[in-house]
């Protein structure tokens, strides 16, 4: 096959640790679903932190997949 796709995914990890939000953008729905699902397996994180309070934080990401 020798395919190569990106998937770009934004995520925002919530005052608690969780994640929220997640919204992927790619050439390929079923990559987009499984890139989606496995950040959304992702375990509870650190929330940000300013001025001593918890806050939201947004990720952008790229994911690579080569389909071999």
């Amino acid at each position: 096959m020798g395919i190569q796709v990106r998937v770009f995914v934004t995520f925002i990890i919530d005052k608690d640790g969780t994640i929220i939000g997640i919204r992927t953008r790619g050439t390929d729905k079923n990559l987009e679903k499984e890139t989606a699902r496995i950040i959304g397996r992702l375990p509870t994180m650190t929330p940000g932190n300013q001025l001593g309070r918890a806050v939201r934080v947004p990720f952008s990401y790229p994911i690579n997949f080569r389909l071999q």
